[in-house]
């Protein structure tokens, strides 16, 4: 005669129960990854500070999962592309977003225009200490000449992860 074991019964279902929880994210692995992330992705980025990483709840953790966690930086969005590499938690991740110091930036760019140009100019990104931008996007300086005050515009893209600029003058 088949007896049934209360134990049994109740333990399978909730060993499945933690399988699944513990595959997908939300757990204790998600709150380790948002914190390795934080530390290893916000030390790519000194001196700027990366703030708390937030990776999706709904993330099922296996071998070539991809997914975007998102951040602040200078309290601005910031994003992190997440690829899991293998069964043991191994991952991999890029900046899909790039801060530029604007000071250093707009130094850059005056002479590297004022170079093509011919002349001294004066360049302004806005305000604020950083300009987080998402990396292949495009943004505005104004060039002033500072001989006379004439204004341009350039158009300003962010090439890549490490920070890499180009320009072009936008005529009237």
């Amino acid at each position: 005669m088949l007896q049934l074991n209360p134990q049994k019964l109740i333990a399978v279902p909730l060993i499945t129960i933690a399988a699944l929880i513990s595959a997908c994210g939300g757990g204790p692995d998600q709150t380790q990854l948002e914190r390795e992330l934080q530390d290893r992705a916000g030390s790519d980025i000194l001196p700027v500070e990366l703030g708390m990483v937030d990776c999706p709840e709904d993330v099922v953790m296996t071998p070539e999962s991809v997914f975007i966690c998102a951040s602040e930086v200078a309290g601005q969005y910031y994003e992190l592309q997440v690829r899991i590499i293998d069964a043991q938690g191994q991952y991999g991740y890029v900046h899909k977003h790039h801060p530029l110091q604007l000071v250093n930036t707009e130094a850059l760019l005056a002479n590297e225009v004022a170079y093509g140009v011919g002349f001294d100019l004066m360049i302004d990104c806005g305000d604020g200490e950083y300009l987080v931008a998402p990396i292949g996007s495009t943004f505005n300086c104004v060039a002033t000449r500072v001989e006379g005050g004439a204004q341009a515009n350039i158009e300003v893209t962010l090439r890549d992860e490490v920070g890499r600029l180009t320009w072009a003058l936008l005529r009237p």
